[in-house]
């Protein structure tokens, strides 16, 4: 059996929606995880979204763990 620590799910087949934002004359990406709902990053390139995005999952991984909960997998698993 696989141990499923946070390594674990963050190397899994995550799928993401990316959109463009403009503020005040700047351009800027958001990028969401499709399958863990309220986990976004919001960033100046899509590059640096899909590198940052790592943090928040970290986080609420963590969060999961602590709580004993079923973290959600990917859809296309």
């Amino acid at each position: 059996m696989i141990k499923k620590n946070i390594n674990f799910y963050l190397n899994l087949p995550w799928t993401y929606t990316i959109e463009t934002a403009h503020e005040q004359e700047k351009q800027f990406y958001i990028l969401h995880v499709n399958e863990l709902p309220g986990i976004c990053t919001d960033e100046p390139t899509a590059q640096e979204a899909m590198e940052l995005i790592k943090e928040p999952m970290t986080a609420v991984f963590r969060l999961y763990l602590k709580n004993d909960e079923i973290i959600p997998e990917p859809i296309n698993l």
